[in-house]
């Protein structure tokens, strides 16, 4: 039997007036990596943001999760490794010795080893979310939630964030990733969902979700998009 780390059933979400997720149902097992596509507004950000409980959704599976952001979210006043070491000291409550030391080891991992000691104006933007994957990886999540992590880059640093990514996909990592990097969702997804108002639309194995997509409205968003 598959072991499900993520999960939500029939999940409902409103802002005021505004139905924004309808009754979105989604399992993902430990080691997938589910790729979300589909149009600004569709529900995406917001389905990642119940997964990751930072919004209160109706009835999901409750798991430890790490979650990267579009924009970077790091303390400007704080270096890399200080980020990096801030929740092992804040909320597993580590010594700072030992909190330095992980944190070390995985800016080392996300190729920053020799940056660790620079602030977020100090970094560029690529590197700037290197930092937020190893801050949120530190933690030792389940599983990783990537909110168009590439978006806000310029185009040549979007390849050192994938890199990361695809790395840690080959290393077992359970991830929920939204993002338009087709190239991406084709060569490490496990499976790539299309949402589209409220509800996901489609769901199927890379190689027939790009090639023979089922649904009218992805075949409309991928000709579109490619």
């Amino acid at each position: 039997m598959a072991d499900v780390v993520l999960r939500s059933e029939n999940l409902h979400k409103r802002y005021g007036e505004l139905e924004v997720l309808k009754g979105v149902s989604l399992e993902v097992d430990r080691g997938q990596v589910k790729v979300i596509i589909g149009p600004s507004g569709s529900g995406k950000s917001t389905l990642l943001r119940c997964l990751a409980m930072l919004e209160p959704p109706i009835a999901p599976h409750r798991s430890e999760v790490g979650m990267v952001f579009q924009r970077f979210n790091l303390f400007r006043n704080m270096t890399a490794l200080e980020s990096v070491m801030c929740g092992l000291v804040e909320v597993r409550r580590l010594r700072k010795r030992e909190a330095r030391e992980r944190a070390v080891e995985f800016l080392a991992r996300v190729g920053l080893a020799d940056k660790a000691l620079q602030y977020p104006d100090e970094l560029s933007g690529g590197q700037q979310q290197r930092v937020a994957i190893a801050r949120a990886l530190v933690m030792r999540p389940k599983a990783m939630l990537f909110d168009e992590p590439t978006s806000a880059l310029d185009v040549e640093l979007v390849r050192e964030v994938l890199d990361v990514m695809e790395a840690l996909a080959h290393e077992g990592m359970t991830m929920v990733v939204v993002t338009h990097e087709l190239r991406f969702a084709h060569h490490v997804a496990s499976a790539v969902l299309m949402m589209d108002e409220g509800r996901i639309v489609e769901e199927a194995r890379p190689d027939e979700f790009f090639s023979a997509p089922k649904e009218e409205r992805t075949r409309r968003f991928l000709a579109l998009v490619d």
